[in-house]
């Protein structure tokens, strides 16, 4: 990736960073095409999501995503460049638009703080087409933020990534940034304060929350079954909703602090179309972590409750560690990753016997796996090849999109899809859209899914969906 560097000691004051911008229009006039100015300016440990929720507009796209256990959160809006598509071809076209996008790109400032530089940040829908009448997110957007604030432990930094071209006001847009840069660096700013999870009340206000149609659910599962035993599949993951409908919107920056505070170990994110729908969720699995050439991803399947005391939630885990229905749909996932890295030309390492993943209301069978990535290789490509893993989808990988269309009668949209984002190195992380919830208006549809292997019970996989179904409704109701 090209990216033109500038030195960090010239961005001392205002006048300094307008002569930066003075440079880049004169760059800008000379090969008749605008440049993208990124500054990476340190900035006080502020909260993230606190600034989310005092720049992010309606009509922007915006991007949130936070593991507090890692001590880690990044908020961004407002987009400089994007790029909304679909069709087959989405990653492909996606890694083109990054790799363009750097080519007329200048950095400036502390690069060296952790999450500085230029990010794109990425949505792909579980399919590559969706159908245009309920269409609400496009198969593929990724988009570069005009303000991006993150935080790693305890520094912050803010991005700014500015347009320049030949007719640029570059007074204006100075005094906009360094306006913006002393706010956030001054102890009265707005974004200073953290954000607080929600004080909900009990859910009087809102519909009570049934479940429907679970016979047709237990209906679909014994037909997977059928199939399943009959050797057309290995694995389908059958997804469910909840429709939840309450008088006002609910405040998403609260809801996202809650997530954050009861399940530190997830990824906690959300995401807009900037015409008014938000994705959110708190996601246990990681799909793809790339960190100079260094690569980690999940294996997460097989699932159990936690128990309501030391001693039943250790003999919930041993049985889930010894099951051999879990252990064959953990071993289905971890073959299927590694088969994709193997035919990359990717020699991959299992770094630890299946374990436990435990959250707050349930538990995971996880393996880790690592590798080392080739040069040549974008994260993009790696991640076109996992999407989507059996832990989503089922197996084989083609039938188990079929069935699912077939069995499933919503749509997915970026529900147990990649979200994540990409820096200007190469380095990024992607989680999968599960324990997620779409918001649009009063209505709230919550996602989950069951994996259905040979020796499935339907009574149990709807027990698990309803179980899973707790994460974000305990969050947003």
């Amino acid at each position: 990736m090209t990216v033109t560097p500038f030195p960090a000691k010239l961005l001392q004051d205002r006048k300094s960073l307008h002569e930066l911008f003075v440079a880049c229009q004169a760059t800008a006039r000379r090969k008749e095409h605008a440049q993208v100015v990124s500054l990476s300016l340190a900035i006080p440990a502020v909260d993230p999501l606190a600034v989310l929720e005092r720049l992010r507009q309606p009509e922007h796209l915006h991007f949130y995503w936070e593991q507090r256990s890692q001590q880690i959160a990044i908020a961004a809006t407002e987009p400089v460049l994007q790029l909304q598509i679909d069709g087959p071809q989405r990653f492909t076209q996606a890694q083109r638009f990054i790799c363009t996008s750097l080519v007329d790109t200048v950095t400036a400032g502390a690069l060296d703080l952790p999450c500085a530089g230029p990010h794109f940040f990425c949505s792909f829908t579980f399919f590559d087409e969706t159908q245009r009448e309920t269409r609400l997110f496009p198969a593929a957007t990724v988009f570069l933020p005009r303000w991006q604030v993150a935080r790693v432990r305890d520094q912050a930094v803010l991005v700014a990534n500015l347009l320049v071209d030949a007719q640029t006001n570059l007074v204006q847009l100075t005094d906009e940034v360094w306006r913006q840069w002393q706010q956030l660096r001054s102890p009265q700013t707005n974004g200073r304060g953290t954000l607080q999870s929600a004080k909900l009340s009990s859910p009087v206000a809102a519909d009570y929350p049934v479940l429907t149609e679970t016979e047709r659910f237990t209906t679909a599962v014994k037909n997977i079954l059928q199939d399943i035993e009959a050797q057309g599949l290995q694995k389908l993951v059958l997804a469910h909703t909840l429709d939840v409908t309450v008088p006002e919107p609910p405040p998403l920056g609260h809801a996202l602090a809650t997530l954050r505070d009861r399940y530190p170990d997830c990824y906690v994110f959300s995401v807009s179309n900037g015409k008014g729908q938000a994705f959110m969720g708190a996601s246990p699995e990681r799909l793809i972590e790339l960190c100079d050439r260094n690569l980690v991803t999940d294996a997460l399947a097989g699932s159990a409750p936690r128990g309501q005391n030391l001693t039943e939630d250790t003999h919930l885990g041993t049985q889930l560690l010894g099951n051999p229905k879990d252990n064959h749909e953990h071993q289905v996932v971890l073959d299927f990753i590694q088969n994709c890295l193997w035919e990359l030309g990717i020699q991959s390492q299992v770094s630890s016997p299946p374990h436990l993943l435990q959250l707050p209301n349930i538990q995971h069978l996880r393996t880790l796996v690592t590798a080392k990535i080739p040069q040549n290789l974008h994260l993009l490509e790696i991640l076109e090849a996992l999407h989507p893993t059996p832990a989503v989808a089922g197996a084989p990988q083609k039938i188990a999109q079929q069935q699912i269309r077939k069995h499933e009668t919503f749509e997915r949209h970026l529900y147990a899809a990649p979200i994540g984002w990409v820096d200007h190195q190469g380095n990024g992380e992607f989680t999968v859209g599960i324990r997620s919830a779409l918001i649009d208006g009063c209505l709230t549809r919550l996602y989950a899914g069951a994996g259905i292997v040979a020796g499935s019970d339907p009574q149990r996989e709807l027990a698990e969906i309803q179980l899973k179904l707790h994460t974000l409704l305990d969050a947003l109701v």
